[in-house]
């Protein structure tokens, strides 16, 4: 099975116009990805779900001199904790989609009425849901805990993978400022991203049948909410002590 994400941003580090090749980062790619010309053009002009990239480029200025670490975390430590408990609609990644001919954003339109819920809330929403999958047969089952695994760890909100990358920033910033507040956000993340990470394996658990995956997935999922609660309460204890 190949999935298509047209939300995925990448960041082209240099080129070679001889060689019809750009230099990428990828946080999906542990070394520098070399991808032809052809074939970063057809990336950049998908119209794969959620929304067509339209040749999307951000243009970076970097600064002379780095911010002052303890203030630009507390600054993106704060802006996270509002994100989870005060989300902008779910449904924004479509809002002001205007689709040209042949935009697949044109047939996700009516995705928009579905989504609900973002944040600490989605993750309460999701612990509810999943418990009813049981009613679904194998062939839909195998689809979607497939999908799931892949969500959680590679793409799309990606609980395992993101969590993971905040424990590992938090951890260093704890390091470089001494900051026991920063410090739990990063063991808070990290148990975290274990209970996301916990999900995934047991949706993804082939040698045991689909509904059985349903049941001890909705398991491990049941302890999300309260983790995720947990994690936006580190995050506005850790913005507030690096404040001081």
């Amino acid at each position: 099975m190949k999935l298509s994400m047209s939300r995925h941003d990448i960041v082209v580090i240099g080129y070679d116009d001889d060689a019809q090749v750009a230099l990428v980062v990828d946080n999906d790619r542990e070394d520098i990805q070399q991808v032809h010309y052809d074939a970063l053009a057809r990336a950049r002009s998908s119209t794969s779900f959620p929304q067509p990239t339209r040749h999307t480029m951000y243009d970076i200025t970097w600064p002379t001199e780095l911010p002052d670490l303890a203030s630009a975390a507390a600054g993106a430590f704060a802006q996270s904790a509002r994100s989870m408990n005060e989300p902008a609609t779910a449904a924004g990644i479509f809002d002001d989609l205007h689709p040209a001919p042949g935009d697949a954003a044109g047939g996700l339109r009516g995705t928009q009425e579905e989504v609900h819920s973002a944040g600490v809330a989605a993750a309460t929403a999701f612990a509810e849901d999943i418990a009813g999958w049981m009613q679904h047969d194998d062939e839909q089952l195998e689809l979607m805990l497939f999908s799931l695994g892949a969500f959680i760890e590679k793409a799309g909100t990606a609980g395992g993978l993101f969590r993971r990358l905040l424990e590992q920033g938090a951890s260093e910033i704890a390091q470089m400022t001494g900051d026991e507040a920063t410090a739990a956000l990063a063991r808070s993340a990290s148990a975290t991203a274990n209970a996301w990470t916990s999900v995934a394996k047991a949706a993804t658990a082939r040698e045991r049948s689909a509904h059985e995956r349903v049941r001890d997935a909705a398991k491990a999922a049941s302890a999300l909410p309260e983790l995720e609660f947990t994690l936006t309460e580190r995050l506005r204890g850790a913005s507030e002590a690096l404040r001081g």
